[in-house]
């Protein structure tokens, strides 16, 4: 699916004594952790504003689709939320789509984090509007679960205006090269989903961002081979994979390496955004520089406006 190029849509800054709307637009939300969350971000000099319906349950839902859509956009409506973190992920995100207002929502861009299934709202934000988006940690699974200091400091530098390099130990070249191109991606399962879709992935030009967990190396070995077949890594100019944690990363660097073996774009693997200890907040939909000889992706611009 070729798409025209969208200009560049960055939201405003994240600055000191901001206000953070927590929504959750996927699963069931545990409430201790949402409370350790809130307390971490208050203890920060943050206000934080919680969605109406954010611990409602229905089955393995945070609440009803419509109800999960109703807080969605109301954050984003909403002026005194200058940014938006998700509570967790889980499963559900893509059945509040169909609830969004398309025009009334793409007048007002903000600040948006999650990762795992909220990957498939990232990349609709993101394809459908243009907007910056940003794949990072979640106030109830993370924030709420004693984030380290690297962690910390990563979200606030980038939601705030930085640009950093983003270098990590561990990080595995699996290619080497340099690139450069616009960032994307997110959790495999849902890149996978997104086909066929009016925000399926585009990656002409890209460099991809690639993780997921608890998935068996035959079960990768299978969604990036329909990627490859659908022509997904044909114009990408490299790929960064995550930790990938319970997916046997033993047996899994053999698999990538085989499948993408016929491409000469660099590619790492085991950088932490998402699951695993999630330290990074990457921003999708913006230009960064991936080098092998320094293990790590530079971001060329700010993620938000001046």
């Amino acid at each position: 699916m070729n798409k025209t190029p969208q200009k560049i849509v960055k939201a405003r800054p994240l600055l000191k004594r901001g206000t953070i709307g927590i929504v959750a637009p996927s699963g069931r939300v545990d409430s201790e952790q949402l409370q350790k969350g809130v307390i971490w971000l208050e203890q920060r000099g943050l206000k934080v504003v919680l969605g109406k319906h954010l611990e409602k349950e229905y089955r393995y839902f945070a609440g009803l689709a419509r109800e999960r859509a109703e807080d969605f956009e109301q954050m984003f409506h909403n002026r005194e939320v200058d940014a938006i973190v998700c509570a967790r992920g889980g499963v559900g995100s893509a059945r509040i789509i169909p609830f969004l207002n398309h025009k009334l929502l793409a007048q007002s861009p903000k600040i948006f984090v999650g990762s795992s299934d909220i990957t498939t709202l990232l990349l609709y934000l993101t394809e459908s509007f243009g907007w910056v988006t940003f794949h990072g940690p979640m106030v109830a699974t993370m924030f709420g679960n004693t984030p380290s200091s690297r962690l910390e400091a990563g979200f606030f530098q980038i939601l705030s205006g930085e640009a950093p390099h983003l270098q990590f130990e561990g990080v595995e070249v699996l290619r080497p090269g340099y690139a450069e191109g616009i960032l994307t991606g997110g959790c495999l399962t849902l890149i996978c989903t997104s086909i066929g879709m009016p925000y399926e992935m585009t990656t002409h030009n890209k460099i991809l961002f690639i993780e997921d967990i608890n998935e068996a190396p035959f079960r990768i070995d299978r969604m990036l081979s329909y990627l490859k077949s659908l022509g997904k890594f044909e114009d990408v100019k490299g790929v960064v994979f995550g930790q990938m944690p319970q997916c046997q990363p033993e047996t899994l660097r053999e698999v990538i390496l085989d499948i993408l073996g016929e491409y000469r774009f660099p590619i790492l693997f085991g950088f932490p955004s998402g699951h695993g200890d999630g330290t990074a907040t990457l921003a999708f939909g913006l230009p960064v520089q991936l080098d092998t000889r320094t293990i790590g992706l530079k971001m060329m611009e700010a993620a938000v406006q001046p």
